[in-house]
């Protein structure tokens, strides 16, 4: 596929959709075969296939670790109820819109939404979280902040491999039409390693952070979000933030772009 043809960028889009259906063995044996084939030639999809299969292994992981202390059996009930109301809502039948991924694509992170769900409600909901928002998407938009405001730390390097080895951090670059690679260089997430990645879309400056999985992974409003759609979305003030999970890492995407256009960055 060509990364500067925007009809072929978006017809490779299908493709990726089938991604989840074929990790669930939701298709049929001739989808299968063609998909199999098509994954042989493609690095794309097969990057995605390995980020799904990481995300699906570690939400089994912390679902297989959640062992409710006995002050939580009050909450059982409650808990309970929100798997009901979330297997109804991911299960049932509803239109499908033109922008929106297809059910079965979504039915692959049914059992680890629930997981996800059922534990915030056992250890009482992240209230915190609510009214402070998520710790690693703030320092994501600080940083962003400070660096947009002038140029690009000196630093800064096109040579990703070199600053992936450095921080033991698997790093993907986004490419694309329309996306200009500027430059990345080490920071810092809530004190923890993270590679940031600069890039020019439409005349605006976007960064990528890339983290360790278990920091992208911390919090529950992010993990459910990943369960249920695959990705998390946010906005802070005129920021928006879009994060996926990868093969032993995530990424947030910041930028003062609508959240839609961060989101079609990353297929």
């Amino acid at each position: 596929m060509s990364d500067h043809d925007p009809r072929a960028h978006e017809a490779h889009a299908a493709w990726l959709e089938r991604v989840a259906p074929y990790l669930d063995d939701e298709l049929s044996p001739d989808e299968r075969r063609v998909m199999a084939q098509h994954l042989a030639g493609c690095e794309s999809c097969r990057r995605e296939l390995a980020r799904q299969q990481a995300v699906s292994r570690r939400l089994e992981r912390l679902g297989e670790a959640t062992d409710p202390a006995p002050e939580a059996t009050a909450r059982a009930a409650s808990a309970e109820a929100v798997e009901r109301r979330l297997k109804q809502r991911l299960l049932s039948p509803a239109p499908r819109r033109a922008a929106s991924r297809p059910l079965w694509a979504w039915l692959g992170w049914g059992v680890a939404a629930v997981q996800a769900c059922v534990l915030a409600v056992v250890l009482g909901g992240p209230s915190w979280e609510a009214r402070q928002g998520v710790p690693m998407v703030r320092d994501a938009v600080a940083d962003f902040r400070q660096r947009v405001s002038g140029a690009l730390p000196p630093q800064a390097s096109r040579d990703t491999a070199v600053l992936a080895r450095t921080l033991a951090l698997p790093i993907e670059r986004l490419e694309g039409p329309g996306v200009e690679f500027l430059g990345a260089w080490p920071t810092a997430l809530q004190g923890q390693p993270a590679a940031a990645l600069a890039y020019r879309v439409e005349s605006h400056t976007v960064v990528q952070y890339v983290v360790s999985g278990p920091l992208f992974f911390n919090r529950a409003s992010v993990r459910d979000a990943v369960a249920r759609e695959g990705r998390y979305v946010a906005r802070l003030g005129d920021h928006a933030v879009v994060g996926w999970p990868g093969d032993n890492a995530g990424s947030l995407l910041v930028g003062e772009l609508p959240t839609e256009r961060l989101e079609r960055l990353r297929l």
